[in-house]
């Protein structure tokens, strides 16, 4: 089984190289991929990072309090989580508790690396990807025998590093964070609640005291906004998905969510069959806007993305 290890940095280089020698330990069939390990030379490094995205089953993100905000964590995060969905993907922590952690890979379970119980539980997840699953309790018998190995090695690693600019978080700031996305969580749900509620009242509204979300009836599609996208990335968003409805019909969007990285865009089966024809436009599109373009069919298969999948 292929898992898809993720980096930025010189340490969190050497912590993705250590999960890489550690983990087939515990399963024979685990294949860890690591770019700076699995690439040979003159082969093109993001062709050979965008297949391994595509042939693994779960991933691993090497988080630092330095690299959390990095693009290319992030990029790849979202990437693998596209491909198999937020269960899959787990930001290994290696130098901050898990209150720390901030931006968008707080949505993912992340795992504390210096907590037995925290690894134990990814490794659980890891071994039930796999076609040949070790039985628990055997399971547990081979973790506690190479636990050690990696404590001590990822320790090593910890002691190296410089030390890090990055505050810790107070309360009161973790606090405002949950409370957002409680509140960011509510406005989703009630629309959705008004998207079903709205599907025999086809009249046109906008949703003025809720601008992180606009529904607009006739097309019943709607848009959800996250809390980060400025005036600017919302006028690019919604030029792109007006440029897709030319392309692909009037009501070709069901749904769209869209954050600073991009547009994720919910096709019905008519538009989703067209997409083929109109890829390089759709990829003209993508450039013009600086916009990131992921298309996906009703059920959440992935039909086109630009930056690729």
């Amino acid at each position: 089984m292929q898992v898809f290890i993720s980096w930025s940095g010189d340490v969190s280089k050497r912590c993705a190289e250590t999960l890489r020698e550690w983990l087939p330990f515990i399963n024979q069939e685990i294949a860890p991929f690591v770019s700076s390990q699995d690439i040979s030379k003159g082969e093109r490094g993001l062709y050979a990072i965008a297949t391994q995205l595509q042939e693994c089953s779960f991933g691993i993100v090497c988080v630092t309090r330095d690299n959390q905000s990095a693009p290319w964590i992030n990029f790849e995060s979202g990437a693998i989580s596209r491909v198999l969905g937020e269960s899959s993907l787990a930001p290994f922590l290696l130098d901050m508790p898990i209150k720390d952690l901030i931006g968008p890979l707080t949505q993912f379970q992340a795992t504390d690396s210096s907590s037995r119980e925290d690894v134990w539980s990814m490794v659980k997840s890891i071994n039930d990807n796999c076609e040949n699953k070790v039985e628990h309790d055997r399971l547990r018998t081979i973790f506690e025998k190479f636990w050690g190995d990696l404590e001590s090695k990822l320790g090593e690693i910890r002691g190296q590093q410089p030390k890090a600019q990055v505050p810790e978080r107070d309360t009161s700031e973790i606090l405002n964070e949950l409370v957002g996305l409680v509140r960011e969580q509510n406005t989703r749900l009630g629309g959705l609640e008004r998207r079903v509620d709205s599907v025999n009242r086809p009249s046109a509204h906008y949703t003025i005291n809720e601008p992180r979300e606009i529904h607009i009836a006739p097309s019943r599609r709607v848009i959800f906004m996250s809390t980060d996208v400025t005036a600017d990335v919302n006028q690019r968003a919604m030029a792109t998905i007006r440029q897709l409805e030319e392309m692909l019909g009037p009501d070709a969007v069901r749904n769209a969510n869209v954050n600073k990285y991009g547009v994720e865009v919910f096709l019905n089966d008519r538009a989703a069959g067209k997409v083929g024809g109109f890829e390089g436009a759709l990829a003209t599109v993508a450039k013009a806007n600086q916009t990131a373009i992921y298309l996906k069919s009703e059920d959440g298969s992935d039909i086109f993305g630009h930056p690729p999948f």
